[in-house]
């Protein structure tokens, strides 16, 4: 509660931590926050009408929540509003139709919802992602017209029938929700008792980051990809292939098999990857399952993400045109919050070494997901952090050719040369060297900086 003693915040961001309960009405008090984030927590009930008092509230950000409930339409005071993010909740009823009022918005994500009715005749709306939301309609791609409404007496008759069916249903529904009841109290008794065990070893190679049985999903794995057929491949590296695997457990997932040969002359960068994976959780860094150390696989088990890695987008003429402006900043920015999050929330830091278009994927709300950990190294305080050279050719920063030393700028020079690959859609190359150059910087024409397949 002392937090609502902070009125003249202008910046909030709580986002990715374990916070529950419900979003405090002081909220409102903060008239003159710009940023609320608080995206990637367990808030659940409803969004406080309150908010709708923050007028110069620019980006609100409340979505990967439990909030529920309907969407208050006091959002519609907030004017200045340009970015509305509150998707996977459990929202319901309808969009309020004074949010078309809102045309400062720019970009709308409602989707993974329970939302229905029309949606706002508004352009931010148009173009927003709404996947998963089965109840809304309109003149939008992916989802049917609004039927037009009904007569008087059609209604009445409608309504007369639910009502005979619920005298007659709800009994039933009363007793088997008891019923689900006994059973959720019985399920959730016993899902604490093993996620105590979260991490742990089945004694057969494997250490499981969900809770799983790992000789089980071992052989789910082996039998789903017929002993990992070529057909099921989706990507290859130097250090192995990628395989995609659609299993009832878990859904779509990634296998990372590493070569035979790997295992026995790089074990080190196998088990930095996974050290390295399974004390992190960022939206914008790809999740870990768990991984696999048997003598005849060496296998990384990840969350499938849909689009795949960043150089296949921009190398695809379709593709990459429908990643605009909007979303190309988006990516950039996903990436700069996982290095963050990396270098200065880690502990030791985590320096990834090898960001490059190839290790970042896009998901399907085109979202920055940084993955491939395999020569990750964790920076201890009072060493020297020396080591051999390792990135992607064109990434690597030139003082580590030299100075063999490792710290969290070699990813920020990485990180600068993928972000100009991202606004020119292709590796600069060459290029880079005029670029680094006072000398000939002034010579540097913006146009030559930008994709020419996008307006």
């Amino acid at each position: 509660m002392e937090l609502g003693l902070l009125t003249k915040l202008d910046y909030l961001d709580l986002s990715d931590n374990r916070l529950n309960g419900s979003i405090p009405p002081f909220i409102g008090d903060y008239q003159h926050l710009f940023h609320l984030n608080l995206s990637n927590n367990k808030f659940g009930q409803k969004i406080p009408i309150e908010i709708g008092r923050i007028t110069h509230l620019t980006v609100l950000d409340l979505s990967h929540n439990l909030l529920d409930g309907e969407i208050p339409a006091e959002l519609a005071s907030l004017l200045d509003l340009s970015n509305l993010n509150l998707s996977h909740n459990d929202l319901s009823g309808r969009i309020p139709k004074e949010l078309e009022s809102l045309t400062g918005l720019l970009d709308v994500v409602l989707s993974y919802n329970d939302l229905e009715g029309p949606i706002p005749n508004n352009k931010a709306f148009m173009n927003a992602s709404l996947e998963g939301n089965k109840g809304l309609c309109g003149n939008v791609t992916g989802f049917q017209p609004c039927k037009k409404p009904s007569s008087v007496v059609k209604k009445h008759s409608i309504a007369k029938g639910r009502k005979l069916i619920l005298i007659t249903v709800l009994p039933v529904i009363g007793a088997l929700v008891l019923l689900c009841v006994f059973i959720g109290v019985l399920f959730m008794c016993n899902k604490r008792r093993r996620v105590k065990d979260v991490e742990r070893r089945d004694g057969d190679g494997w250490l499981l980051i969900s809770m799983l049985d790992g000789k089980a999903l071992y052989r789910d794995i082996l039998n789903t990809t017929e002993e990992f057929d070529a057909k099921f491949c989706i990507g290859q590296g130097g250090h192995g292939s990628v395989y995609k695997v659609n299993l009832p457990s878990l859904g779509d997932i990634a296998v990372k098999r590493l070569h035979s040969s790997f295992q026995n002359t790089h074990p080190k960068s196998f088990i930095n990857e996974v050290r390295a994976l399974t004390g992190i959780k960022h939206r914008n860094i790809v999740n870990l399952y768990g991984y696999c150390s048997k003598a005849q696989h060496l296998l990384l088990v990840y969350e499938y993400v849909e689009r795949g890695s960043l150089s296949s987008i921009l190398s695809n003429e379709v593709e990459s045109k429908k990643l605009d402006w909007l979303k190309r900043v988006n990516i950039i920015k996903g990436v700069a919050f996982a290095l963050s999050y990396m270098h200065q929330d880690c502990s030791p830091p985590i320096v990834h070494r090898d960001i490059s278009s190839s290790n970042v994927l896009v998901d399907s709300e085109y979202e920055a997901r940084v993955s491939d950990f395999g020569i990750a190294k964790l920076l201890k305080p009072n060493s020297s952090n020396c080591t051999a050279l390792a990135g992607t050719y064109g990434y690597v920063a030139p003082e580590l050719a030299y100075t063999m030393k490792i710290t969290e700028m070699c990813d920020v020079y990485s990180f600068g040369v993928l972000a100009l690959e991202i606004i020119k859609g292709k590796h600069l190359g060459e290029y880079i060297i005029v670029l680094a150059n006072s000398s000939t910087i002034d010579h540097v024409q913006l146009s030559d900086l930008l994709d020419e397949r996008l307006l």
